[in-house]
């Protein structure tokens, strides 16, 4: 199993949560749903991949994080990670949230940029 964390979601996701949630963090959840914790989001449009949503708390509260799974490759991607009183996705991570879509989109859509262009770190 490896964990890759993408510049962009780092940027984007993590580090305006650095107070709530570390890398550590991040690490210990995305394992965590290694080991079988964490519910499927149906819907994955990425081949060979799964959306794990898992339920996340550090020292700042409480919070959520998908992570992309690409199942032939044992590779975890933390793709959106977020307070669980979020503003803008809301407490609702499921394919019926057209806004928590839209933004899980544009996400997986930066991973794969910075997976193409060599842009991540291993945890």
């Amino acid at each position: 199993m490896r964990i890759i964390l993408c510049h962009s979601i780092l940027k984007k996701e993590v580090n305006p949560l650095l107070k709530y949630f570390s890398k550590g963090d991040i690490k210990k959840y995305a394992e965590k749903v290694a080991g079988g914790l964490g519910v499927e989001i149906k819907g994955a449009t990425i081949y060979a991949s799964k959306l794990i949503k898992v339920y996340m708390t550090g020292r700042g509260g409480a919070g959520r994080m998908i992570v992309m799974i690409y199942v032939k490759k044992d590779y975890y991607l933390p793709a959106l990670i977020r307070l669980k009183k979020d503003k803008i996705v809301g407490m609702n991570l499921s394919k019926g949230n057209l806004v928590f879509q839209d933004l899980l989109r544009k996400n997986l859509s930066l991973i794969m940029k910075d997976l193409a262009e060599g842009k991540f770190e291993e945890l």
